[in-house]
């Protein structure tokens, strides 16, 4: 993965020809077929930026849509310095929004980074390029989820997507209330995965989440002096209460019959 920094100039080596053909015809079937918007799941961060940039010709908004864009980028870029207005992820990033593209990963300005979550929840970011982090934190489901590739570097090796990861983010297509289904799409740019791996992946069981909750006597006194806060209810909203409250109710279920 490249830096945070990382601002592509205007060749972009990392996305062949080929690459840059598949995901035009993506967009533009994916759009005939009203399956906008989506999330693309990229698993780093320069990759995500050499896609976005190199959807250059690419218009997915409408006038009045692109309008609403660039009043909403004035009135948010109006909070930074004037030198910061010009920085190049802003200019790059502003640029990309009035088409309808954004990016999302950890390198991203944590200004720009609102705003690309504020005009996607808005429906006005079409296609949103995006690290795994886009799926952890917010709750913001698209109609459809693309995977650029079901592997990724974990720091040591690479390897498939574990099916909490997959779950995790695949669970962003489909909009409540609004899609019957959301549609998840695997890019195969070379071999097909063999289907006993889809198969571990998909249908596998999540591994359990531990929570690394625990009370310390700062916390306590600390809880102790603001009277709001027991240090009781803590426990209670706690993530490592809330398997074992949810294990209790099924046992007390279990036992009245």
């Amino acid at each position: 993965g490249h830096s945070g920094g990382h601002s592509g100039g205007p060749t972009h080596p990392d996305l062949c020809p080929q690459d840059r053909g598949v995901w035009l015809s993506l967009l533009q079937t994916l759009r005939e077929r009203e399956l906008l918007p989506a999330v693309a799941f990229t698993f780093s961060r320069g990759r995500c930026e050499d896609q976005a940039a190199a959807l250059g010709s690419l218009e997915l908004l409408s006038g009045p849509e692109r309008a609403q864009v660039r009043q909403f980028l004035t009135r948010c870029l109006a909070r930074l310095r004037g030198s910061d207005r010009r920085l190049p992820q802003v200019l790059q990033l502003s640029e990309l929004l009035q088409r309808g593209v954004g990016v999302h990963h950890g390198g991203v300005l944590p200004l720009l980074k609102e705003v690309v979550e504020m005009l996607f929840s808005q429906g006005l970011v079409k296609v949103l390029f995006a690290t795994e982090t886009f799926a952890m934190g917010v709750n913001m489901p698209a109609r459809t989820v693309v995977f650029d590739s079901i592997r990724k570097h974990d720091g040591n090796a690479f390897r498939d997507l574990l099916p909490g990861e997959y779950t995790q983010m695949s669970g962003r297509a489909g909009r409540r209330g609004l899609d019957a289904t959301g549609t998840v799409i695997i890019l195969c740019k070379g071999a097909v995965p063999e289907l006993s791996d889809l198969h571990r992946m998909m249908l596998g069981r999540p591994s359990p989440l531990q929570s690394r909750f625990r009370l310390t006597y700062p916390m306590i006194l600390l809880l102790l002096r603001a009277p709001a806060l027991r240090p009781h209810d803590l426990m209670r909203r706690s993530f490592a209460e809330f398997p074992l409250r949810r294990d209790a109710t099924v046992r007390a279920r279990r036992r009245g019959g």
